[in-house]
């Protein structure tokens, strides 16, 4: 293994051989020089981990060189020495870039310490300029991150279709929280509709009633409390983009009319009678089995071959790990902005921590994670202790493990013993439950409704 180099940069002879015998005992490489020029020749012949560079040299002031360093290297963590201690030097040193500023004689324990210190941090910058390049795909303004080689197929795809120009039907399919709407909007970003209107619903989040309405509208007088027209998102979305999300829970009778209108394009609304025509992409999503829905009868066959013509399967976040720390870094790197906060790096034990856990709640549970602890703490530096409890132990998967229910793997009967545990798990509160179960609040609401939780 590589050990860090250390360039000394002191006009005294004395001090730069103590340094050195103490640094290398350290675990450290290092190279002596006792002025500026010999410091910036140093560093263009071969660059180096950290600078310990005295203030006053033969050749000039030190945060002239200092400033010089950080043209050659602006990432390059430069510790500065002194016998003239002063606050307002001490001020401009680090205005100028300097890590920090120690005084003569110095402290061995605390330069050791300002030395790792300034290592770790350059290397987490270093890691989140790797994890910046290369996992991230940019599709208009929606990002879409990973470096595993389900996303990156998942990113060639859907440049393929933006590609190809045409309105063909896609469904996306993963756990719920995986970022299958992101993908959803990434589609269309990406796409020649890219300008035109993108409508979302959830079809588990309204009641029955209402998803009808919601997607085709309705006329003045359709039903109690229609009192004026009301456009559905289908022809809001004209030309553009509508977005079906959790389409696998959509009703019997309304997967008839949906079958109608994509095979169609034509529509009416609640209490219409002139058919309308609309041209939209389609784009669906579900955390399902569909092909278990169909074998059942609780999903239409027809309508399934007429959403599955482009399948995009997003795997769990347990399944590829290695998308855990580009994540994590986007995160928050987007929040921190967000927030009005300086952008925070992430340690390498709390990366740890992050790759070993379960995501029972995919990327949404760690978008969750990271903001909570973004709002709690305010170190620099975002440390597994500053993690929930959750990730200080090692069976943390095992923890968050629901039981199935006895007798068979009926699916509402799996649905009610998740959600039951859940809210026992969180002493009743739904915000949390949902959140464990990685369903939005109003989701998890239509369930308690339709199960009479």
């Amino acid at each position: 293994m590589r050990k860090p180099r250390v360039v000394v940069c002191d006009d005294e002879m004395l001090i730069r051989l103590w340094l050195s015998e103490h640094l290398a005992d350290a675990g450290l490489q290092t190279e002596e020089v006792a002025d500026g020029a010999s410091l910036l020749a140093a560093l263009q012949r071969e660059p180096a981990d950290l600078v310990l560079l005295d203030l006053r040299l033969p050749d000039g002031s030190g945060l002239d060189f200092l400033a010089r360093a950080k043209a050659l290297d602006p990432a390059l963590p430069v510790i500065m020495m002194t016998a003239y201690g002063e606050i307002e030097t001490a001020v401009a040193a680090v205005r100028a870039g300097a890590h920090h500023f120690l005084e003569k004689p110095i402290a061995l324990a605390e330069l050791l310490l300002l030395i790792q210190q300034a290592l770790d941090a350059r290397q987490l910058r270093a890691d989140a300029d790797r994890y910046r390049d290369g996992c991230r795909w940019q599709f208009a303004d929606v990002t879409l991150v990973g470096r595993s080689a389900a996303m990156r197929r998942i990113a060639e795809l859907i440049t393929r279709v933006a590609a190809k120009g045409s309105a063909v039907n896609v469904l996306v399919r993963g756990e719920s929280g995986t970022g299958k709407g992101v993908v959803a909007r990434a589609i269309h970003a990406r796409g020649p509709r890219h300008a035109q209107p993108f409508m979302s619903v959830n079809c588990a989040s309204l009641p029955d009633n209402l998803v009808e309405s919601e997607l085709f509208g309705h006329e003045a007088g359709a039903y109690t409390d229609a009192r004026e027209l009301k456009r559905g998102l289908v022809e809001i979305a004209h030309n553009g983009t509508i977005f079906l999300d959790e389409i696998g829970d959509l009703a019997k009778p309304l997967q008839a009319k949906l079958l109608h209108f994509l095979e169609t394009h034509e529509f009416r609304r609640v209490g219409g009678v002139r058919n309308l025509e609309v041209d939209v992409h389609v784009v669906t999503a579900t955390n399902r089995d569909l092909e278990e829905a169909v074998a059942k009868g609780d999903f239409r066959e027809d309508l399934f071959y007429r959403l599955n013509v482009l399948p995009v399967t997003i795997p769990p976040l347990r399944e590829r790990p290695e998308d855990v720390a580009p994540l994590a870094t986007h995160f928050v790197e987007t929040m921190c902005r967000e927030l009005g906060q300086a952008t925070r790096e992430i340690a390498p034990d709390a990366l740890e921590a992050l790759e070993e856990y379960g995501w029972p709640g995919n990327v949404r549970e760690m978008e969750n994670v990271l903001e909570r602890v973004l709002l709690l703490e305010d170190e620099p530096v975002i440390r597994r202790a500053h993690l929930p409890a959750e990730f200080h132990g090692p069976a943390v998967a095992r923890e968050k493990a629901f039981v199935l229910p006895a007798g068979g793997f009926d699916l509402e009967q799996i649905e009610r013993a998740f959600i039951s545990q859940a809210l026992d798990r969180t002493n009743g509160n739904k915000t949390q439950a949902a959140r464990l179960l990685g369903l939005s609040r109003d989701t998890l609401r239509y369930r308690l409704e339709k199960y009479g939780i």
